[in-house]
């Protein structure tokens, strides 16, 4: 797992990470909807493009609202974020290509209580990308003992 680092503030979750795949890899698996449903859930209505508004089930039929606010090929991606159940926030993407590796940088801001629950969950979820991006997608089997992993890693001492 290619994490550089994970900084969180009382409402914001900023992740660093290195994908051993070129930038255009990298930005097909986070806006393309089939590569999206390989980390992060199922494309189930819109799309993500300048302006466009998506939403995505993450299971269940748990959906994710959201509306694209900033959409710059293979370097940003800006969108909203909104579950039923919780506050509005915003995901921010960018991306640096290294040669043949990116460095992606995920940004969530707006979170307050759910800072702790998001650190957790995005290192998963990144850890699926990665597969995606690399034409070696995870088994969704796999989620929750990934995750039960960084909650022990985060846990404090």
């Amino acid at each position: 797992m290619p994490l550089v680092s994970v900084e969180t503030d009382e409402s914001e979750l900023h992740v660093e990470w290195v994908i051993n795949a070129p930038v255009v890899r990298a930005w097909e698996a986070l806006t393309t909807p089939s590569h999206i449903g390989e980390w992060l859930g199922t494309v189930v209505s819109g799309s993500i493009s300048s302006g466009s508004s998506f939403a995505i089930d993450h299971g269940d039929g748990y959906l994710c609202e959201s509306t694209v606010e900033k959409f710059e090929v293979l370097s940003a991606l800006t969108y909203s974020w909104k579950f039923p159940d919780e506050t509005g926030t915003d995901v921010a993407w960018s991306m640096t290509p290294h040669g043949d590796s990116t460095s992606l940088t995920l940004t969530h801001s707006g979170l307050t209580d759910l800072v702790s629950s998001y650190r957790d969950g995005w290192p998963v979820h990144l850890t699926f990308l990665e597969g995606s991006a690399l034409g070696t997608p995870l088994p969704w089997s796999m989620f929750w003992q990934i995750h039960s992993t960084i909650v022990c890693l985060n846990a404090p001492d």
